[in-house]
């Protein structure tokens, strides 16, 4: 082709791999390309180096000419003019109404090269410091979305905007946009002056002064630039070099693109496909996604459609609590399709909500609606109607066309310009201008497709559905060439995206529960063997591809919704791939149905966020291997560790954090952990948890670095992993540092039956021995410790120390430079030694009692009965022992002996110790003990101290009781207790007076160690006191405001504003607020709630409330 010859330029629609086109939010891919000279030139924005002259200031608004000024006055008021007011199809009578009035915020993610997103806005789309800082060099902006996903609407947005002077767009004297459906209709050739005349209106002279005067300073808006599919197939050498010089519209986009015409401006491209990496775009590029509406934004959306209070509220709440539609509706044309179905619907006084399931199903219903109340007066039948809107749609499909000619349409239907599904237009030529039509969204020319091919007599319809179910799998074969370089092929793949839409809709049609009545009502007939020729190309497609592709035959089986189908599917797979493609709300809800109709499910990778993986969690139970990448890793993942231990996961559980970057560094603070690698073996499972060290700040991050569990397979099931993981959480961010081991202790403690341990840490300190020898204490069933530490010394004082505490204990130690491993002596004795063992130690302790001594080995062992109250409480596990008689008792799980004047029932449990201990530095667990009986006259609590003379008073007890800390001396110190006499019961734990090497600890509480007052704390105090702790741990926000909305004590207007806010803690700080304005009768009923849901939190905070 000749660079200058005129060309006719063919309409390509191209549709996103995925079929997502039901959302949007704006996800941009910030890598930032500069196509120059050589083939190796991608870099990140940020990292961009200019020369001297980079920081580029533009002219001042004062400096212009007054009548430049004023036509661009002029031109803004044009625009004013033709956006600001528009024909809305939600209105089918035709009324008038404001964009304004109809625009809600889509939102919108960025996301770098690393894999890492963040929210933006609109306003973020155009950089300050692209604008003013990237001279030389062009910025373009690529916004891409499947159809349906309103990008065309933002465009108008856009440039609304500027005419009315908004603040984000004040940097540029100039907007133009070209819409390319319509510039795919100019046959004759003509200069970029002439292009953007006939576009805006304004004269030839008028457009060639501004551009002089506006220098630097002007947005070119490409809307559709897929739809010139002849780009693909130019280069420079087809480019124009000047804006005087006449070529084809496509070429005149084209050198835009390519930096011919103009020396320096600011692109914003649309598009339904992504751009391939080596086409048109030269300099800053930023790719961005249109992918949803937030739910807020559909409750907007709603609002400004039904301007009617009561119809809004009602027909939102029928939304809200149907998954499906909720999430339907973050797509804008669904959302208004739905609208539109429900007013009508509300109008007849029909089911709102019959037949709303899959986007296929609410299809057929608009157009059932749209054909029994707007097309009583057109002369053709119902199945004549149909089916020439379907071979209007085919038409337009196959040639690439979404504009129609008058005589293309009036040759094909009756009367077009009363059809509801067509749009009406004029469009301008040279000379005149010329009516065209459109569908009334390409979703709907996509949907006739579908059904015309359904409605074919049998033979031509499998035909069609033949060759469709062909163009559509070369295309994919194509796109995995990876050494292709030839835009042929580029565009048949671009084919392809664009007719997968149809192939959905074929597959949703299927259905026949949902077009029966629609078929027989209107008397029409459809073919029967399109179903077997579909499930035949997605059974073998399913075995073929991944990520993508897996992703589009997986929304196939899901629009059929044929359970049994699905099954037989997807338990053929040996795995599924979709690691490479972050998962949307529409994505989590179909895979949800897809895996819950799949009893077995092989190896399976997904990538999604931590609130998607609450949508998608119960459904994953089936996996035998399951790998998870997820942008922040938070408590929720517990319930996949415990889905492990009971067997529903098989084999393997790899949940990891997402890269971190500086962007998302806000959302980034509640990741606590970096992975968690669980795997079996042997039916014993293996925990590993990796937490991030980046932070040098945050001590306890840099103090351990990676924690693994070992214990059986039965154990972890048990386990509440929730609590588990807040409790790791709150120790990895914790700041103490003279109770580091003791938190840790108490995470551990949860975990019964614990084999081994590994922990990853910084130093191995002093700190550290009373930890090793506190977990060698309480875990009877631990038989290995491990500790690695970043320095490769062990001092020797620990080593020593180590080495004769653990040898009368049982243990062996081995140090190896940087690390240690602890493991239960294996030494064996033969039945003789053990029963002289045993007589020895027997004769020795009835001395010592006969003596006035009391001995904590001469007690009567017991297994204490563990109490759990319910789910909330697992990980507070409760021990109750009913003593039958005066004497001394030992527990076989704590060692903790009591000594018992008489009966009574004991029961006891291990409690956190505060955080804000002072001096105080714990030598054991603390335990919380109840006696109603009142017969527990002294206490012995098991110690790890090698006992000598010298050592014997480095111990005491720490007696928390009122609002007071009591130390309490000890009354004996033996071998293996410290011994206690008592008055009364509540909290107790052994304390430090002096370390291991003989050097005293201040034991003066501080205020931090100041408990509640004995007292019963009212409820109003409860909440007000501990309002951010409360907002920060309460895990069953949404439990809590369901039993306060079903008692009226908060109404639904808080109740949906709870329910729609994220993350949790956000939810909490709604509710209390919902708290404040219900007085003290709601604040009473809240914590009745909370000490049913969370029991242990409540104990914790207020054991008096």
């Amino acid at each position: 082709m000749e660079p200058h010859s005129s060309m006719r330029v063919r309409r390509v629609f191209v549709q996103s791999k995925s079929f997502k086109k039901r959302l949007p939010v704006i996800e941009a891919d910030m890598s930032c390309s500069s196509f120059q000279s050589g083939p190796d030139t991608m870099m990140e924005l940020q990292s961009c180096h200019w020369p001297s002259y980079s920081v580029f200031k533009w002219h001042d608004w004062t400096e212009r000419d007054p009548a430049w000024q004023e036509m661009v006055c002029q031109y803004k008021e044009s625009i004013k003019r033709k956006y600001e007011h528009r024909n809305e199809r939600s209105f089918l009578s035709g009324e008038r109404v404001s964009l304004a009035a109809l625009y809600t915020e889509p939102v919108i993610i960025q996301k770098n090269k690393k894999g890492s997103f963040r929210n933006i806005s609109v306003e973020e789309l155009f950089n300050k410091s692209d604008i003013h800082l990237r001279y030389p060099s062009n910025v373009s902006n690529v916004l891409q979305g499947n159809s349906g996903s309103g990008k065309s609407f933002l465009v108008q947005k856009i440039i609304l905007d500027w005419a009315f002077e908004q603040h984000y767009l004040k940097e540029f004297d100039l907007v133009f946009c070209l819409r390319c459906e319509e510039l795919k209709c100019i046959s004759e050739e003509m200069n970029l002056i002439e292009l953007l005349s006939w576009n805006c209106g304004l004269t030839l002279d008028q457009i060639s002064e501004m551009l002089q005067n506006s220098s630097q300073r002007v947005l070119f808006i490409i809307d559709g630039l897929d739809d010139l599919d002849e780009l693909r197939f130019m280069c420079d050498e087809f480019c124009i070099s000047s804006k005087f010089q006449r070529a084809p519209p496509e070429v005149i986009v084209c050198s835009l693109l390519r930096q011919q015409i103009l020396p320096r401006y600011f692109l914003l491209i649309t598009t339904r496909t992504e751009v391939p990496k080596r086409m048109l775009l030269i300099g800053q590029q930023r790719f961005s996604r249109i992918v949803g509406f937030s739910e807020k934004g559909v409750e907007e959306y709603f609002q400004k459609f039904f301007q009617n209070e009561e119809l809004f509220r009602k027909a939102y709440e029928c939304v809200r609590v149907n998954e499906t539609l909720i999430t339907a509706c973050s797509i804008p044309v669904i959302c208004w399709i739905i609208c539109t179905v429900m007013r009508e619907r509300f109008s007849d006084g029909a089911d709102m909500m019959s037949g709303l399931e899959t986007t296929t199903s609410i299809y057929v219903n608009f157009v059932s609606t749209l054909l029994e109340h707007h097309c009583q007066g057109l002369s053709q039948s119902v199945p004549s109607l149909l089916r020439s809107l379907g071979q209007l749609a085919e038409r337009g499909m196959l040639e690439q066309q979404v504009l129609f000619d008058e005589k293309t349409v009036y040759d094909t239907i009756s009367d077009p310009a009363g059809n509801p599904f067509l749009h009406k237009f004029l469009l301008k030529r040279k000379i005149h201008q010329e009516t065209m039509f459109s569908f009334m969204h390409l979703s709907f020319q996509e949907f006739f497709t579908a059904l015309y091919y359904v409605l074919l007599d049998e033979e031509e319809s499998q035909r069609k559905v033949r060759e469709l179910l062909y163009t559509v799998e070369r295309g994919w074969a194509l796109s995995c060439w990876s050494d292709r370089d030839f835009s042929k092929a580029n565009l048949e793949i671009s084919v392809s995206n664009l007719l997968q839409p149809v192939i959905l809709f074929l597959c949703g049609l299927c259905k026949k529960e949902w077009i029966s009545s629609f078929i027989e009502k209107h008397n029409m007939t459809v073919s029967v063997n399109i179903e077997t020729q579909l499930k035949e190309w997605i059974n073998q497609c399913s075995q073929r591809y991944q990520n993508e592709l897996m992703l589009f035959i997986l929304h196939c089986l899901y629009e059929l919704h044929e359970k049994s189908f699905i099954g037989k599917v997807l338990e053929q797979l040996a795995s599924i791939d979709l690691s490479n493609i972050l998962l949307k709300n529409a994505d989590c809800w179909m895979l949800r149905f897809c895996f819950q109709n799949c009893v077995n499910i092989g190896k399976l990778r997904l990538s999604l966020t931590s609130d998607n993986l609450k949508i998608l969690q119960s459904a994953l139970y089936t996996c035998e291997e399951l790998w998870l990448k997820v942008d922040h890793i938070t408590d929720d993942t517990g319930d996949l560790i415990s889905a492990l231990g009971e067997g529903k996961i098989v084999k393997e559980l790899i949940i990891q954090d997402q890269k971190s970057s500086k962007a998302s560094h806000k959302k980034r603070i509640k990741s606590f952990c970096q992975e968690i690698i669980a795997s079996v073996k042997d039916e014993d499972v293996m925990l590993c948890f990796r937490f991030s060290v980046s932070s040098s700040k945050i001590r306890p991050s840099s103090l351990i670095s990676e924690l693994t569990l070992t214990c059986s397979r039965p154990e972890v099931s048990t386990v509440n992993w929730r609590i588990f993981l807040q409790k790791l959480q709150r120790l990895l961010r914790s700041q103490v540092s003279s109770a580091d081991g003791v938190f840790l202790l108490d995470v551990l403690h949860s975990v019964s039956g614990l084999k081994k341990v590994h922990l990853q840490i910084d130093e191995l300190t002093v700190g550290w021995i009373f930890t090793i020898l506190s977990l060698v204490q309480a875990f009877p069933s631990l038989n290995e410790l491990r500790t690695n530490s970043a320095v490769s010394f062990i001092p020797f004082n620990i080593k020593q120390s180590l080495v004769e505490s653990l040898t009368q204990t049982g243990w062996t130690l081995t140090v190896w430079r940087n690390s240690v491993l602890i493991e239960r002596d294996r030494k064996s004795f033969t039945e003789e030694d053990l029963k002289t063992i045993k007589t020895e130690n027997t004769e020795s302790k009835r001395a010592e009692s006969s003596s006035g001594q009391s001995s904590s080995g001469y007690a009567e062992v017991f297994t204490p009965e563990c109490v759990q109250q319910d789910d909330e409480d697992k990980h507070k596990t409760i021990y109750r022992f009913v003593c039958p008689h005066a004497g001394q008792f030992q527990c076989s799980l704590t060692s903790l002996v009591f000594v018992m004047e008489g009966e009574g029932e004991v029961l006891y449990n291990i409690v956190s110790w505060d955080s804000g201990l002072g001096q105080l530095r714990p030598a054991g667990p603390l335990y919380n003990i109840d006696c109603s009986a009142g017969s527990v006259s002294q206490l012995h609590f098991q110690h790890c101290v090698i006992f000598s003379e010298e050592n014997k008073d480095c111990l005491a007890v720490a007696h928390f009781t009122g609002g007071n800390v009591e130390i309490i001396q000890p009354l004996k110190v033996s071998e293996t207790h410290v011994i206690i006499d008592i008055r009364d019961l509540s909290n107790f734990g052994l304390i430090w007076i002096k370390t291991i090497f003989g050097f005293p600890i201040n034991v003066a509480p501080s205020k931090g160690v100041e408990l509640p007052a004995h007292r019963r704390i009212p409820e109003t105090e409860f909440v007000n006191t501990h309002r951010d702790k409360l907002i920060e741990r309460v895990s069953s926000v949404m439990a809590i405001a369901d039993s306060l909305k079903s008692k009226d004590m908060i109404n639904g207007e808080m109740y949906s504003k709870v329910h729609a806010a994220e993350p949790r803690e956000e939810k909490m700080r709604l509710l209390l607020d919902a708290l404040d304005s219900g007085g003290a009768a709601v604040k009473a009923e809240f914590c009745r709630l909370l000490k049913e849901k969370e029991r242990y939190l409540v104990n914790e905070l207020g054991p008096h409330l």
